[in-house]
Order: C-alpha cells, then structure tokens, then sequence
C-alpha cells in the first residue's frame, strides 16, 4: 500500500467513515512498512514495525504481537469499516423525483392586457401551492407592469417564454422572422435583466418550415411548442401538434400540447369532460410529459379559465405532485431534463464516485438530474458530497437509493458504510 492510500484508510478510520475501498487482507510473504493497517480475521491491526516478505504464520497479525498494533473490531455502529458497501451502479430516473410523468402548464399571451388574469390570479395561486409554470410575452406590447410582474414571476421560479414581438400568424406576409423570434428575445433580455428565453410558442399555433428552421437557428433557445405545419403547398396540417410527448420524444421544437377551452372543444380529451385533469392523467399512465396550452385566468381572455376551476386543478396537480406521481415543471426545465438524462448519465468509479460525462449536450442541458444508485449490500448510513454540498440520500430498498445531483458540478462522492 502506497502512502496515500496508508493516509487515506487511517483518516477513514479516524473519523469512523471508511471509502469505497476494501481493506487489505494481511497476506503472508508481503512487505509491510510501519503505519500500514490491513484486515485479519474480523480484525484491523497497524504495523509496528516494518517486515519485508516474513514468512511462516507466526508472523500473522495474532502471532506477532510485537509487529502488529490491534485497531479494533471490523464492526462498528457505522458498518463494516473493512469492507464497506460500494456503489456498483447508477441511472436518472425518467423524470425529476423519480415521478411517473412530468406536466408543463404554458399561459399564453402575457401583455395582451385581457389576459391579466395571470397576474392577478395564475400567479398567485401558483405561488400558494410551490408550483411552477411558464408565461408566454408578447413582448411589444408590454407595459411597464407587466414587464415588473414578469420580473416577479421569473423570480418565484416560473419561466418566460416568447410568443413572438406582435403575434403575428408566421404563414403571413406580415411575419418577420429576424423581428418575431430575435427582436423578441432581445426585447425580454433588454427588460428582464438579461433573461434568455429558451422556449417559443408559436402565434395561432401555425408556422411554415422556413420560420421553424430559423428558430432552430437561434442561440440560445432549446425547444418549443409544435405548430400545425404548412405543406409546401400551403396547406396546414391541422391536428398534428396535439398529444402527449414520450418519455423520450426526439424533437424538442415538436412539443406536442392540449388546448385549454371552457367546453374542450379542439381538446383531446371528451367535451363535458375535466379536461385539465385528464391530460395530467394521461401523462402519468403513459410516462410522459403533457403540456397544457391556457390563456387567461378569470379575466377577458379568450377562453379564459374560471377561477374556481383554476384552483381546483392545481389542487389536483398538488395532490399528484405530493404522491410523488407527477413532476410538474416548466417546459425548458422539462426538456433539459429529458435530454441531459439521456447525454450526461453518470457512471460508477471506484465503487465510491459518481461521474458525469463532459460534452457539449451536458454543458447545454445542465440541470439538477435525480440519480439511482445500487450498492453491493445496504448501508447503514450512506452520504453523498458534490461540489462540498451534501446531497440528502433516500433510501428507497436495501442497497437502492435516490439522489439529486447537478451535471454541470462534477463528481458525487459516495460514503457508504
């Protein structure tokens, strides 16, 4: 044993927390210079004195008291200090919290004055029960009020997107794409303190392919909501936007949605129906991720939502969020998760570390991924440190336990005993 790896067990020892690492078995006929510690029959013991390749078992650490200094017992009340647990692998859950789907719920229309229903009433409702949504500016027409309760909703953890500068139809002459989609985005930055929208909805929810490609073109953005496509005829493909994206859907500028009317009309689901509920339903049966499409809420919107109705669905998206069924997130939250899941899964070194991979998707992905870890028997405590942090440890089963750990922080170093 080096003298690294000498230091590195008696600090282990030390403290009462061992590594990943086993210790060595005492073997006959091996050198051993003062300091080193090995194991022996449930035993640690430290040399006294250095001996190099003694033969013969007197020589072992019960026999040669004189070379040999006892440490105590391989058992203690924090586990096995001689042969620790040790990870022996690791996956992200498919959505954050280990939830069964994920649910995005998209306000459109922000700045449009008859939506300020979201200011007085989405918002805060939100805000009550801790859950996060996504408002989408109109940013030329914005007041000055609007852009202070922007910067507040920002603030409480709820993402701002664009809806383009004028909400115009991008199959139109009137569509420009360098001012709808760049003029927007600077417009957001110029006013909410450099924020940069990553997510854009698309104004009547039409575009042709030009308009899309050049979205796709831009820094900064990382997804947004599908539009019914028009052919290279002219003719829109109505109803191909609509749905709820797999678990790992592939286009993140095809995010498919439902919309939010009064009487479910153009809605997946059947008129008359609660129509908020079940596509949070579906997305929990199908292990997906649904996106709600609203406007206003108790205000002049179109098809603006009741206040009533409102609350009550959030309190019914609280309920599965609590159970732990239902991850409920801002769309680019949601599509960073989906692809850093996919490009930045860590793996297990040593049996101790948790290693992300360093690539370009992780850098433009970087989120807070939920880990699953196994080790090769249970712990009886476990301990996880990234970046100096500790990371709470929960265990779900013997030797299977759950983790939250950002990709962009470096490694997770596991203590398990």
């Amino acid at each position: 044993m080096n003298k690294m790896g000498v230091l590195g067990v008696l600090t282990a020892l030390a403290t009462g927390v061992a590594g990943a690492a086993a210790l060595p078995q005492w073997q006959e006929g091996v050198s051993y210079a003062v300091g080193n510690v090995v194991q022996y029959q449930g035993q640690r013991y430290q040399t006294l004195q250095a001996h190099t390749a003694w033969q013969g078992a007197g020589w072992n650490p019960v026999a040669a008291v004189s070379l040999w200094k006892t440490l105590g017992s391989c058992t203690s009340s924090v586990g096995d200090l001689c042969n620790p647990p040790q990870a022996t692998a690791v996956a992200p859950t498919t959505w954050a919290g280990g939830a069964k789907g994920a649910y995005s719920l998209v306000h459109d229309d922000l700045c449009a004055y008859i939506t300020d229903g979201q200011i007085h009433h989405a918002a805060p409702e939100l805000d009550k029960r801790g859950l996060r949504a996504a408002f989408g500016i109109i940013s030329a027409t914005c007041a000055p009020y609007h852009w202070q309760a922007a910067k507040s909703f920002v603030a409480a953890g709820h993402e701002i997107f664009s809806h383009s500068r004028n909400h115009v139809n991008s199959n139109t002459t009137a569509w420009n794409n360098e001012a709808e989609i760049a003029g927007s985005a600077a417009d957001i930055a110029a006013h909410l303190d450099g924020y940069t929208p990553s997510f854009f909805a698309w104004p009547s929810d039409i575009t042709p392919d030009a308009p899309l490609a050049y979205l796709k073109s831009q820094p900064g953005y990382l997804g947004g909501r599908a539009a019914n496509r028009v052919d290279e005829n002219g003719n829109i493909q109505y109803g191909t936007a609509a749905g709820v994206n797999a678990a790992n859907f592939a286009d993140p500028y095809a995010i498919k949605w439902d919309l939010f009317t009064q009487s479910g009309i153009w809605s997946l689901y059947p008129q008359g129906s609660e129509i908020l509920n079940l596509h949070v339903d579906a997305a929990i049966a199908q292990g997906g991720w649904a996106l709600r499409t609203a406007h206003g809420v108790e205000d002049g919107s179109w098809e603006t939502i009741p206040l009533a109705r409102y609350t009550a669905h959030l309190d019914y998206v609280k309920s599965k969020v609590d159970a732990g069924e239902l991850w409920m997130a801002p769309p680019s939250d949601v599509i960073r998760y989906r692809f850093a899941r996919e490009a930045c899964g860590p793996s297990v070194v040593n049996g101790d570390t948790l290693r992300f991979p360093q690539n370009a998707d992780c850098q433009r992905y970087a989120t807070v991924l939920t880990l699953e870890f196994t080790s090769d028997k249970p712990v009886t405590t476990a301990k996880a440190v990234q970046a100096g942090a500790t990371l709470p440890v929960q265990t779900l089963a013997p030797g299977r336990y759950r983790i939250s750990a950002d990709n962009s922080k470096g490694d997770v170093t596991l203590q398990l005993n």
